[in-house]
């Protein structure tokens, strides 16, 4: 088996902050990746309600697409809220958000993300232990429902909590679940690991999912990251999961969807 490619895509009527390729009719964009021959699609949502389940299960029939990766990167953009919230209403609004979503990964067959949902560090604050109360309760659903967690680090000018793959896979230990892995994103551990390809041998054990873009946000290939070295570690380790391709559109959608694939496509 080789590592497989997928492409962030949200529904039309996503927040204009949903980091995705293709914002529109979920059967244009599915349609359009898998012309371009992506392996499958990372959706990005806000609310469940956002999808008819029926639907997605038929356009992934039709096209041969899997879904492996639910975002939820919306719920924190749409009101701020998130695991370690000062606020309980908050952090309950963020769990009952991200739960919701859990259900529509496990329809789905998918993965569902932490990212920036998880919060931030505030002094004088249990911020941490609201985050491993918020994490209790997503992983006993995680567990009910078979859903795999995987849970990113964000660089440091985005969150000040988990931003580095050293601490996010010492946070995933330490919690020790099965339903939780690491989703490592090479954007963001170009600017706080030392290593990419030395984060990858290092937690090998602990990668599950993985994010590509180039060091502009930009297709792979329009900035100066060393993809034949980077996927060249994920094949040493034996990584045979999912890499997504979460940049911005530009120039403009199609294009960027197509040259990231094509650059990818050499060394996988």
């Amino acid at each position: 088996m080789a590592i497989k490619l997928g492409l962030a895509v949200a529904p039309e009527n996503a927040l204009m902050s949903a980091f995705v390729v293709f914002r529109d009719k979920l059967e244009i964009s599915l349609e359009k990746a898998a012309r371009l021959g992506y392996d499958g699609v990372e959706l990005a949502l806000l609310h469940r309600d956002q999808v008819d389940l029926s639907s997605i299960k038929t356009l992934l029939k039709d096209t041969g697409l899997e879904i492996p990766m639910v975002s939820t990167g919306q719920i924190f953009a749409d009101t701020g809220v998130n695991f370690t919230h000062s606020e309980a209403d908050k952090r309950e609004k963020a769990v009952s958000d991200f739960l919701g979503l859990m259900e529509v990964a496990a329809e789905l067959g998918s993965m569902i993300n932490i990212g920036r949902l998880r919060g931030m560090l505030h002094e004088g604050e249990p911020s941490e232990d609201y985050f491993r109360q918020s994490m209790d309760r997503v992983l006993s659903r995680a567990g009910e429902l078979g859903v795999t967690v995987a849970l990113e680090p964000v660089n440091r000018y985005e969150i000040n909590f988990l931003n580095t793959v050293d601490e996010c896979a010492r946070m995933i230990r330490s919690i020790g679940h099965k339903n939780l892995v690491m989703m490592p994103d090479i954007f963001h551990m170009n600017i706080e690991d030392p290593s990419i390809e030395g984060a990858f041998r290092k937690h090998a054990d602990l990668v599950g999912y993985v994010h590509f873009a180039d060091t502009n946000r930009w297709a792979p290939g329009r900035g100066h990251m060393d993809f034949q070295s980077i996927i060249g570690s994920l094949k040493d380790i034996g990584y045979e999961g999912y890499a997504s391709v979460e940049i911005l559109p530009y120039p403009e959608p199609d294009q960027a969807a197509s040259e990231a694939l094509s650059t990818l496509r050499k060394y996988i």
